[in-house]
Formats: structure tokens, sequence, C-alpha cells
């Protein structure tokens, strides 16, 4: 931030405007979130892959018709990946095999299959019953949650209000400062690049997993910053 002098005789005017205060005005408006998004994946393991393919069909199949009758809209549910692959190495639920059994050769390669949904959640207040009617019906894999505001327009709005005036009350103090006044706004930019959104949301899972007593989940506030590059008259 300065009080810019008299040009040399080799600056750009473009550049280094002649008797000119810059300054960055910055303005936030925060509001509640109305989208939630997150990955909801069904794992299955079996030796024969044809018969981990089909359980891990049959349930995904299970949980997208229970979200769809819990509300979710089927255009919000979409496969985000697939993988199918040989599972060599021991399993979570083969961790309490004895030494013996793992030696013994007990222990088979399995072949895993993965089937991820990426889905959207329009109405805040299902965001858990999402969580846990999946895990009720098979899901056993879920991350990535994570909440949004669909139409940032309004917020945005107010944000670059609150950064005008910033801006004005920041280009008034230098000006006194040094001596003057504050012109007009010869020149002015905005840095913005979409929704900043600044909380974390809390997931809390119960000391069982996913089952049992479910997700408590809590959205919080969302804001969104807005930056202005103000350049005005300095009047000595």
């Amino acid at each position: 931030l300065a009080v810019l002098p008299a040009l040399a005789q080799d600056d750009s005017p473009a550049d280094y405007p002649v008797n000119t205060i810059s300054v960055t005005g910055t303005g936030s408006a925060s509001g509640a979130p109305d989208v939630a998004n997150m990955e909801i994946g069904v794992e299955t393991f079996n030796a024969d892959v044809s018969i981990a393919f089909t359980e891990n069909n049959d349930k995904v199949t299970a949980v997208i018709d229970a979200l769809v009758t819990l509300g979710v809209a089927p255009e919000d549910i979409r496969t985000s990946g697939l993988n199918i692959y040989l599972e060599r190495y021991p399993r979570p639920d083969m961790m309490s095999m004895t030494e013996e059994a793992i030696s013994g050769g007990e222990i088979q390669p399995v072949y895993m299959v993965n089937n991820q949904l990426r889905v959207t959640v329009r109405d805040i207040s299902l965001v858990a019953a999402v969580m846990n009617t999946a895990v009720e019906n098979g899901a056993n894999n879920i991350y990535g949650l994570n909440f949004g505001i669909d139409d940032t327009t309004s917020l945005e709005t107010e944000a670059r209000a609150e950064a005008a005036l910033n801006a004005q009350a920041r280009a008034e103090e230098l000006a006194a400062l040094a001596g003057g006044q504050l012109g007009e706004v010869i020149i002015i930019s905005e840095n913005f690049g979409g929704g900043f959104y600044n909380n974390f949301p809390n997931m809390a899972m119960n000391e069982s997993g996913l089952g049992g007593g479910g997700a408590a989940i809590e959205p919080g506030q969302l804001s969104v910053t807005v930056q202005l590059n103000v350049t005005y008259r300095f009047n000595h």
C-alpha cells in the first residue's frame, strides 16, 4: 500500500499511475450449506471372482434402491469407481487367525471387488440417514463427506459489498496519513476463485463402527470470501 510519487521519465503511467493509492479490500459472507457429497462403497471378497462380483453387485443395487426410496434422486447417484483385483495378503478379517493357520497355507488368495458410488444429497437433513441406510443395506466404505452451497451468488454479492467498504476505509486512512484526501476510484479488479469454505464438518461414529448408533453429522456454516483491488485518485 503506497502513495505513489511523480513518475520518473522512463516509467509507464499504465504501470505506475500518478498520485494514487492502491489497496486490497476483503469481505466474506456465511450461510448454511444446502448440499452434501460423499463416496459410498461396497467391498466383497471371494476366491471365486464371479461370486465376489455377483455379491458386490447385489449389495450395490440394494444400497441404490434404499437411497432412492429414502429420497435421493437417481440422477444424484453415479458410479465413481469399480475395481476387481486379486488380494494375496491377509485381509482385516483374517487378523485373528493363528500363525499356524497362516503358515499352514489356510489363507488363500481371494478376489476383491470394490464399487464406489458418488452420492449428492440435496436435503441436508437426510445426510445421516443416507449414511446409516447405506450401511444397513451392505455398504462398508464411506468417505469424502463434504458440504457446499449450490448457488453462492447472494453470498458473493454480500461479500463483495463488504470488500468495497473495507477497501474504502483502508484507502481513506492512508490518504489521511499522507496529508491529503481520497479521490474517485480509477481502477478496480476482483480476486475470486469460487466459494472458499472455511469450516470443516464434524462426523462422529459410534465405537462399533457405522452400524448400531450410526453417524452424528453437524454441517456448520460455510463462508465465501471476495477480494477487491482498488486504486483511488489521491488529492494533495
